[in-house]
Formats: C-alpha cells, sequence, structure tokens
C-alpha cells in the first residue's frame, strides 16, 4: 500500500545517436550493444522512445517517433503527441472522440 495513496511511474531515458540504419529494430539493437559497450549492461528490460530523424531538405529534422516496450513482439508508432491529449481533455473528450460524461452515463467507466 503506497504510503500517501499515490504512486510514480518514472522513466529513465538516456539517448544514444545510431547512425547507418534503416529500421526501428536495426535502431534498439544497435544502441542495447552500445549501451552494454560504454556502460557494461544492456537494457534489455528497458522501454525505449525512438525519434527518428532526418536531413532531408523536404522534411528536417523529426519525422517519427516510436515506442517500444520490451515485453512486447514489435513497437508502436506514435501518431498523437501531449498537445491533442490536452486538447482532448480540455473538450471532454475521450481520444475515440466519445464525450466522457456519455461514457458514465451508459456506466462504460
Amino acid at each position: 500500500m503506497p504510503k500517501h495513496n499515490e504512486y510514480f511511474i518514472v522513466e529513465y531515458r538516456f539517448p544514444i545517436r545510431i547512425d547507418s540504419v534503416t529500421s526501428v529494430q536495426e535502431a534498439v539493437s544497435m544502441a542495447s550493444q552500445a549501451f552494454q559497450n560504454q556502460f557494461g549492461f544492456k537494457p534489455d528490460n528497458w522501454n525505449a522512445r525512438i525519434f527518428q530523424y532526418s536531413t532531408d531538405s523536404n522534411a528536417v529534422g523529426n519525422v517519427k517517433g516510436y515506442f517500444y516496450n520490451p515485453n512486447s513482439a514489435t513497437y508502436r508508432e506514435i501518431t498523437k503527441n501531449l498537445a491533442y491529449h490536452s486538447e482532448l481533455l480540455a473538450k471532454g473528450l475521450l481520444p475515440d472522440g466519445v464525450k466522457k460524461e456519455d461514457v458514465k452515463k451508459n456506466g462504460e467507466v
């Protein structure tokens, strides 16, 4: 039982730049190996955020973001951001566009 009926989830991240790969899986694998070489252990059970950057003149900077869960077989692309979710909260909506009060009325919370 938490001391104050609260708990926190802390995400530890350590950025490692990975060049010359073509996929998210390759990037995660190379980063794990680089981490082991530099610090002596692999972050096998760590969640990871992967940011894909581009130097192409049409799309400079961060172009995609991914989330990797070590307990999953794959990664997922992050298609929504914090600003999107903040807008939904301000409007009283859930991500699928349903109003929160409608869900509560139907007892599906």
